[in-house]
């Protein structure tokens, strides 16, 4: 389900009984001249919808607020570049009015892998975690789960994202804007990790099947607390 798409009443019943909700979490930010510049944000969202049609829930309109982006970096251009305490403030907000609405589980799924970015998110989501003891709120970066069985799912604009944004929007992936030969590298054409003319759309299914089988049975088992807390809390048990 998508929130912005839900009507009231399906919002209340999911609430009573799957209390889950995802924001996922990117940038505006240069992924090389192949990608387009949503990449990390729109991998996310997509990856958090498949995520929710396996167990439930959930998913907000993708967040592009990033910090420690590509911009300050090197100056790659068509980057937007937000301050710490306008990620750290916007993430409070988000997680205190989910809160507000019943949500229990709220899961940040980060696309966008700047070191400070995601600390800052998940100094945000420690701080809402410390006020409520009856909700839980995590922020994985999108390839965490894959981690969990040591594949590597995380780089910037290599093969891996422009994989997966083959496999969700191969309209808005073009290798031929790569060198035909040559390397491929960071200081240059923005591009961390494997060579990106490496990318298919089979590698990114696979990564994106990959999070949702990692990531479902960790949401369960989280969700299956935080209902067992609610209903604690309103003396069912």
């Amino acid at each position: 389900m998508k929130y912005e798409e839900a009507l009231p009443h399906q919002l209340d019943e999911l609430i009573k009984t799957c209390p889950f909700a995802i924001i996922p979490w990117g940038a505006h930010e240069w992924h090389g001249p192949q990608n387009a510049v949503g990449l990390d944000t729109l991998k996310a969202y997509y990856m958090s919808l498949d995520l929710v049609a396996e167990v439930g829930g959930v998913v907000l309109p993708p967040v592009y607020c990033g910090y420690q982006t590509m911009k300050p970096y090197k100056e790659f251009r068509h980057t937007l570049e937000f301050p710490r305490e306008i990620v750290y403030s916007l993430v409070l907000q988000y997680l205190d009015q989910l809160y507000d609405e019943g949500f229990r589980l709220i899961l940040i799924v980060m696309g966008h892998y700047g070191g400070k970015h995601v600390e800052t998110i998940q100094e945000a989501v420690q701080r809402f975690n410390d006020c409520h003891s009856h909700a839980q709120a995590v922020a994985w970066p999108d390839y965490m789960p894959a981690g969990w069985v040591d594949v590597r799912g995380g780089d910037h604009a290599g093969k891996n994202e422009t994989s997966l944004l083959m496999y969700y929007r191969p309209d808005l992936v073009d290798l031929s804007q790569l060198p035909a030969e040559g390397d491929v590298d960071i200081e240059i054409h923005g591009v961390g990790g494997e060579d990106p003319r490496e990318a298919t759309s089979e590698h990114g299914e696979m990564l994106a099947k990959l999070f949702v089988e990692q990531a479902a049975p960790k949401i369960r088992e989280m969700l299956d607390e935080v209902l067992a807390m609610r209903d604690k809390s309103r003396g069912r048990v």
